[in-house]
């Protein structure tokens, strides 16, 4: 059941302007952030999820300015102090696999968090690539 709200959470993201992706983003990382910190180690969590953006962002290899920008956006974080991170995660799946033992422990409510902000970053750029969608087929199964 969790494709079919994928599916409604794809289209509204990729129907949304750049300003409401931020807010509905800014608004939906603490959450996440808290979800994280529950499940892990809560002075991490930022960095998790910084890195799961990360890694996110660099699934299908092709990083748009305005996913950057986004990303920035929301998370705070400089384009040059993401790229650092891109270059990290890039070939780590240890990130990945922690990740997935952290979603695997979350509430259908909690996943929906996580999964709406990786929709909006992938679907800023106005498409959703397949390789996006595996990934997030892999990560919240």
């Amino acid at each position: 059941n969790y494709m079919r709200d994928w599916t409604r959470l794809i289209g509204k993201a990729l129907n949304y302007s750049y300003e409401r992706l931020v807010e509905e983003g800014k608004e939906t990382v603490e959450r996440v952030l808290d979800t994280i910190g529950k499940y892990s180690d809560p002075e991490g969590a930022d960095y998790t999820l910084v890195g799961l953006t990360a890694y996110t962002a660099s699934v299908d290899d092709e990083l748009s300015p305005i996913e950057i920008k986004l990303i920035g956006d929301v998370l705070g974080i400089g384009e040059k102090e993401f790229h650092g991170f891109v270059e990290q995660v890039r070939n780590d799946d240890k990130i990945v696999k922690e990740l997935v033992d952290i979603v695997e422990c979350m509430n259908e409510d909690e996943l929906n968090d996580f999964a709406s902000v990786l929709i909006g970053i992938f679907a800023v750029d106005g498409k959703i690539t397949d390789e996006e969608m595996a990934f997030l087929k892999k990560l919240c199964h």
